[in-house]
């Protein structure tokens, strides 16, 4: 091939690499979000954890459903020797030989009032006997064509219906879970986006103070080869110059760092960059802070948190009092059977009916104080779960009060600060202007670059902060006040 083409291929992959290699990736902040929310480690986990309560839940909706079951023994050899009453009243040992086996299929089903039921038939047994007088072997069914059992417990604790409210409690708790989780990853990728956003302002300002130094140092030579400045400020202008080389350096590794984090936290190539588009304005809401509370209430999962804890408590003060009384069960049973030489006819009809029914009692005479101890702990830990519940949400309302306020401050603050880094830019552009002709001194045009530089510091620190308050709010709350409505996800 001639060595010209090859060049030109070898350029273009060489370019194909490059593009390859720094990869830009362009993302306002609802994008970088949405993305993290999909991709950040802790929205995997996030998943998986809601996946496995929802795995419990069905399991525990399985435990309640009917169980079907094939029961049986398979053929069981025997030869044994063993006492037969005669007529005349003594008895005579003979050897037997046997073979066994049985087959069962059942179901049955947990009721809600804490007893089962339970339907069941089969052959209840087959026994083949072997070397008879005559020389033959007998062989025997016995048939149960339909058996129904129920058994009942009365004045016990009855564990199935309060598991059953707690389940119901913890499914929806988990659920709530997931859209706090998502609403931490929200609040946490907004703090991701402002810091390298904030990164990337900083340099732009380390450089153009960089810029500016230079220029000023330039001038300062200039004006001090014509002795119209003295030797301490050239020193002092070289010395601004140098700062400002050291901040560029120091803002060009915040940014590193930054993109790092927020590589991260997105799970994207680590060859990719930036290019933020931060919101041009800060929405505009009036909060009332009890629309918040209520919204909270409904939307976070720390009520229904509380509302689990207490019904667990009342399940263990019920518990306490239940197996400290007397308890009463009751089980039943109706059925046909028949026996005959062969399957059918043991099948057949009539069959022979079969009742079962018995109560058992258990009545706890003394048992030296432990059941009342018991009682008494439960009522207790009752009592300082409601205390506790309480205090959590006076704190718990507190705290969103105080966000609210800090929401409001951090508006009016980012305002100020925006005002600030007006003035202070057009301060600087006068005294840079007057320094130049002579009619300010170094001093006045430092303290106007130091002004510069602060107030731009405290319009970026003050926006950070707002955002960062704005969705820590939607965090506690999971409502979206600028919307109007809960938070989706």
């Amino acid at each position: 091939m001639n060595p010209k083409y090859l060049f030109i291929i070898g350029v273009l992959c060489c370019q194909l690499q490059v593009s390859a290699q720094n990869k830009v990736l362009q993302l306002n902040l609802n994008q970088t979000i949405q993305m993290a929310q999909e991709n950040a480690p802790q929205a995997q986990i996030s998943k998986s954890r809601l996946a496995s309560a929802k795995l419990q839940y069905q399991q525990f909706e399985n435990n309640r459903k009917p169980i079907l079951e094939l029961t049986g023994q398979l053929p069981t050899y025997s030869r044994i020797t063993y006492p037969v009453l005669q007529d005349d009243g003594t008895q005579e040992f003979k050897r037997n030989q046997s073979l066994s086996s049985n087959a069962n299929l059942s179901i049955s089903k947990p009721l809600n009032t804490g007893g089962t039921i339970s339907a069941s038939t089969g052959l209840r047994q087959r026994i083949d006997f072997f070397s008879q007088a005559d020389g033959g072997n007998l062989t025997s069914y016995l048939a149960s064509p339909i058996y129904v059992n129920f058994s009942q417990p009365f004045f016990g604790f009855n564990s199935l219906k309060w598991d059953r409210k707690v389940q119901d409690l913890s499914i929806k708790e988990a659920e709530r879970e997931y859209t706090e989780q998502l609403a931490d990853i929200a609040q946490q990728a907004v703090v991701y986006f402002f810091d390298l956003h904030l990164a990337n302002l900083n340099l732009e300002s380390a450089r153009m103070d960089e810029q500016n130094a230079d220029e000023m140092y330039e001038l300062a030579q200039g004006r001090y080869s014509v002795g119209k400045i003295a030797e301490t400020d050239l020193l002092q202008m070289e010395l601004k110059a140098m700062q400002a080389d050291a901040r560029v350096v120091q803002s060009e590794m915040d940014v590193q760092e930054s993109e790092d984090n927020l590589r991260f936290f997105l799970q994207v190539d680590a060859n990719t960059t930036f290019d933020l588009l931060a919101p041009e304005s800060v929405p505009e809401y009036i909060i009332n802070p009890q629309i918040a509370i209520q919204q909270a209430a409904v939307n976070r999962k720390y009520k229904l948190t509380q509302e689990r804890q207490l019904l667990e408590a009342e399940r263990g003060v019920e518990r306490s009092k239940k197996e400290a009384g007397p308890e009463i069960n009751l089980i039943a049973g109706f059925g046909l059977s028949k026996s005959d030489p062969t399957l059918s006819e043991a099948y057949g009809w009539p069959q022979e009916d079969q009742e079962s029914i018995a109560i058992g009692v258990n009545i706890p005479i003394a048992d030296w104080g432990r059941t009342k101890t018991e009682r008494e702990i439960a009522q207790i830990n009752k009592e300082i779960l409601e205390l506790t519940v309480e205090q959590e949400n006076i704190d718990f309302e507190r705290v969103i009060i105080l966000k609210i306020r800090q929401l409001d401050l951090s508006r009016t603050q980012l305002n100020i600060a925006e005002k600030a880094n007006d003035i202070a830019i057009k301060r600087f552009d006068l005294t840079k202007k007057r320094y130049e002709v002579g009619k300010v001194d170094i001093t006045d045009l430092n303290l106007a670059i130091s002004e510069q530089t602060n107030a731009r510091q405290s319009q970026l620190q003050a926006l950070r902060t707002f955002w960062a308050n704005h969705y820590d709010l939607q965090r506690l709350t999971l409502y979206d006040f600028d919307k109007g409505k809960p938070l989706e996800f």
